[in-house]
């Protein structure tokens, strides 16, 4: 579970780097540039299941 919810981490991250590029760069594809955030909130989501530590019960 943690390696997946790592690698859809990277992949919501490049995605909302990918946006960016795109919508600064094309006049008809702008609106790319104002919702680039918009996958930002599930890779911060996945970077905490996959790097956080588990609890023990004792």
């Amino acid at each position: 579970m943690k390696k997946i919810a790592a690698i859809i981490a990277a992949l919501a991250i490049i995605s909302a780097i990918v946006m960016y590029m795109v919508g600064s760069n094309s006049g008809h594809l702008s609106e790319l540039k104002d919702f680039f955030w918009v996958p930002l909130p599930l890779a911060l989501i996945c970077l905490f299941i996959a790097f956080g530590k588990k609890k023990e019960n004792v």
